[in-house]
């Protein structure tokens, strides 16, 4: 069993990126590893992670969670 261990980050030094980092959306409940193979973006497009530019973007910070995951 897998326990989200939450952390706090300052986007103006940036976005956090690992294997077991992930970004949680609380405005649609989406979930978005930090570091995908392919581009993607939450359901309600407050989060979305350019692979091929290697930037994160986040429309609203407070509707935001970064948690690493313990297995």
């Amino acid at each position: 069993m897998s326990t989200r261990i939450y952390r706090s980050f300052d986007p103006n030094i940036g976005y956090p990126v690992g294997k077991n980092l992930y970004y949680e959306c609380l405005r649609c409940g989406d979930v978005l590893p930090s570091e995908p193979e392919d581009g993607t973006r939450c359901t309600c497009r407050n989060i979305l992670i350019d692979v091929d530019a290697g930037r994160i973007s986040i429309e609203d910070h407070a509707l935001v969670k970064l948690f690493a995951v313990s297995v």
